[in-house]
């Protein structure tokens, strides 16, 4: 995801506010925020779990939509998401 650089600590505050909710989601064995090292602005969530029918659970939720509501505006870029499954 992609914010003016001047937005990183509000976006990480949001994040922050929303983490326990989010981390004890049904499902949800893992939840981090990251930023790049080499370009202000650009962050990224990772989170594991348990299957893709409690990650659409979470994406169904109130604290998804109270989340993202506050988010959305930070960002200049559109925001990419990306499931994946590990392979090592």
């Amino acid at each position: 995801m992609k914010v003016a650089p001047e937005d990183v600590s509000t976006f990480q505050n949001y994040f922050k506010e929303s983490y326990t909710q989010i981390r004890n989601f049904s499902g949800c064995s893992d939840l981090s925020l990251h930023s790049d090292i080499n370009e202000d602005g650009v962050i990224l969530t990772f989170s594991r779990w348990e299957s893709e029918a409690h990650l659409n659970s979470y994406r169904d939720s109130a604290i998804f939509k109270s989340t993202w509501a506050k988010v959305k505006p930070l960002f200049i870029a559109k925001p990419e998401a990306f499931s994946m499954q590990e392979l090592i």
